[in-house]
Order: structure tokens, then C-alpha cells, then sequence
């Protein structure tokens, strides 16, 4: 019985720790204020560091400790983190297409 006790306290505290643990990615604002007053060089800087930031966000899918963790002892964990990448990709791609449009329109080289 102390056997089985101390198995589903350590299962608890594993499974919490995962929670908290969980790999969230950084959300980027699609549009911010100043964007069209960006010059041509601050808008290449600007996709610069989207790419930065979605190479990030591809670092916490796939095979890391913590999805592993997640996958065997805390499947909504491994779940909510592809959620969440996810959801950081398509800010990404929207911010991305924001300011291609402002690129464009400024005829940038």
C-alpha cells in the first residue's frame, strides 16, 4: 500500500511539473504601431527576427525531454504544446505578411 502511495505521489508531482513545464512560444503582435513608418532596412530587420522567432517555435516540436516527458506521462501537455506552436506560426505568417505588404509598398529593394 505505501508502495502504491508513493508510485501515485510521484506520478502527481511528474505530472505537475509537466504542466508548468509545458514549452509556450513567444506570440508576436500581427501589426504594431509605427509599422508603416518603418524604413525599408527596419522592416528587413523586422523579418529577420520572425525568422529567429519561428525557428524557436520549431525547436519545441518534435523530439525534446520535455515532449517526451509529456507524451508518456502527460499527453494533454504534449498536446498543448504543438497547440501553441501552432498558434505562434500563424502570428508569425500573419506578421510576416503585414509587413511584406508595407515592403512592397514602399517599392523596397
Amino acid at each position: 500500500m505505501l508502495f502504491s502511495l508513493r508510485s501515485a505521489a510521484l506520478v502527481t508531482i511528474a505530472a505537475g511539473s509537466l504542466l508548468v513545464g509545458c514549452a509556450t512560444s513567444e506570440k508576436v503582435q500581427v501589426v504594431q504601431p509605427g509599422d508603416p513608418n518603418l524604413s525599408c532596412n527596419a522592416i528587413k530587420g523586422e523579418l529577420a527576427r520572425l525568422d529567429k522567432a519561428q525557428a524557436d517555435i520549431d525547436s519545441k516540436k518534435g523530439v525534446t525531454g520535455t515532449n517526451v516527458a509529456a507524451a508518456l506521462l502527460w499527453l494533454p501537455g504534449l498536446a498543448y504544446t504543438y497547440y501553441d506552436a501552432g498558434e505562434a506560426t500563424r502570428l508569425v505568417s500573419d506578421r510576416r505578411s503585414a509587413l511584406t505588404t508595407i515592403y512592397n509598398n514602399k517599392n523596397c529593394q
